[in-house]
């Protein structure tokens, strides 16, 4: 992710949805100390809340804190409200095809995240866009 963006920020909201997972927050803030990812206090997003009760709080901070950064969301109706006030946003597939476009990633390494995350997240791409990736 690093070969292309500068710096990762996270919302306190977000952490606190990660610390309820031992695991997660553990990798968190084990690359934390790696790479150059950030805690941050987030944007007040109570109009965001008040406009789409259906997203959680981490989404509407990210989306009310991105600002001209690129939000990393992977719920869809969160990344249809991001875009629809102007953020751009990458989810786990964008992020493998800018990687792939810019060779910073082979197919065959492609193809062990896909494998990792089904096995490791129960994360599942679409068939035509799995295709696309490992073509």
């Amino acid at each position: 992710m690093f070969k292309v963006v500068d710096k990762v920020y996270v919302t306190f909201e977000v952490y606190e949805e990660l610390s309820r997972c031992k695991d997660l927050v553990k990798l968190l803030v084990d690359a934390m100390r790696w790479y150059r990812i950030e805690l941050i206090e987030s944007e007040d997003y109570s109009e965001l809340e008040k406009e789409h009760p259906e997203l959680g709080k981490g989404e509407l901070s990210v989306i009310a804190s991105a600002k001209k950064r690129i939000a990393f969301i992977e719920d869809r109706k969160a990344e249809r409200v991001a875009e629809a006030v102007g953020i751009d946003v990458f989810n786990i597939p964008v992020l493998l095809f800018v990687l792939k476009r810019n060779s910073y990633l082979k197919r065959d390494e492609i193809a062990q995240i896909i494998k990792e995350l089904k096995l490791k997240d129960n994360y599942f791409f679409k068939k035509d866009i799995e295709e696309e990736l490992l073509k």
